[in-house]
């Protein structure tokens, strides 16, 4: 009886060990699913947080983007509305023009002072009475022509003053014009990037005038004719640049409207155009056989005894 007790006791405490070990393993086995499970979980919550964050970052890529170019096209459209006849210097007087109103000025003045001369020479007796009266009555006539009425019947007396103050408030007016233009944040670069519509925009003083735009130093160097010439066909080109860019967006939305591929008519319109080898062309004879052929032939007719030479 004891042995009996002993042998289940010894069985007992084997099966009790079994259990608590196979317990033990699926705990282990649980508890490195559960981790597992939670790696994944926060994984995959990790990578949904960066595609979020990626997709936030470009969200307000593409909303600056779209900003970017509705404020660029809206400085495009500017291009149509600029006034070009005051940045053109339409109307400002030429150094010929200056010289001719001055010259003229100079003779009123001469004139003017003749007849006074020789109207007092005459009142002292040292000319006759007639010349006095005649150059007293030019003098009369001619400073009635400075009056303020008589200014619009002989205009090339007042011409160079006016062409004067015209030049001087011409320049006023385009440097204050321009200074409105550029702003704070300057125009002409950012409207640059129409050069890649028109390819005159990358010369070499448009370039200089563009960074002097971005620098804000560009209204310190508009210092002469030449550099206010050079901003007004800047802009001429841009609003080139401008138009053509309108047209091809035109072109590509009609191509876009049609039902077949401009890929595919491009292909299509190339291979119209290249030229296909023709098959029934000859073959190319090697002139060193052209001429054995023809050696060949002159010595046969040399051999020919049928051949008879010319009479004289």
């Amino acid at each position: 009886m004891p042995d009996n007790n002993d042998e289940q006791s010894v069985s007992l405490e084997s099966d009790t060990q079994k259990k608590i070990s196979t317990w033990a393993a699926e705990q282990g086995s649980n508890s490195a699913k559960a981790l597992e499970s939670r790696v994944a979980r926060e994984k995959e919550r990790l990578d949904w947080e960066e595609e979020e964050r990626q997709k936030k970052i470009q969200e307000r890529e593409d909303a600056e983007k779209l900003r970017q170019d509705t404020e660029r096209r809206a400085l495009y459209a500017e291009l149509e509305s600029l006034d070009y006849d005051l940045l053109s210097l339409l109307d400002f007087p030429t150094d010929h023009e200056l010289y001719t109103a001055k010259r003229a000025r100079t003779l009123w003045f001469i004139a003017l002072g003749s007849a006074l001369f020789l109207f007092l020479a005459s009142l002292l007796s040292l000319t006759s009475s007639w010349v006095g009266g005649i150059a007293g009555g030019i003098a009369f006539v001619l400073w009635l022509t400075h009056g303020a009425g008589m200014m619009s019947y002989f205009p090339s007396l007042n011409r160079y003053p006016s062409l004067v103050t015209l030049r001087k408030r011409l320049k006023r007016d385009l440097i204050e014009y321009i200074r409105n233009l550029e702003g704070r944040l300057g125009y002409m670069h950012r409207i640059y990037p129409l050069v890649q519509y028109n390819s005159r925009l990358g010369s070499r003083k448009f370039k200089r005038l563009a960074l002097m735009s971005k620098e804000h130093t560009l209204l310190a160097n508009l210092k002469t004719l030449q550099d206010t010439r050079a901003y007004h066909e800047f802009m001429i080109e841009a609003l080139r640049g401008y138009q053509e860019m309108l047209q091809q967006e035109k072109e590509d939305k009609f191509v876009e409207s049609m039902d077949f591929d401009p890929d595919l008519l491009e292909e299509n319109a190339q291979q119209a155009i290249t030229p296909e080898p023709s098959e029934d062309k000859p073959e190319a004879v090697e002139p060193s056989l052209i001429k054995e052929g023809d050696a060949k032939k002159h010595a046969e007719a040399d051999n020919d005894p049928t051949l008879f030479a010319p009479k004289d």
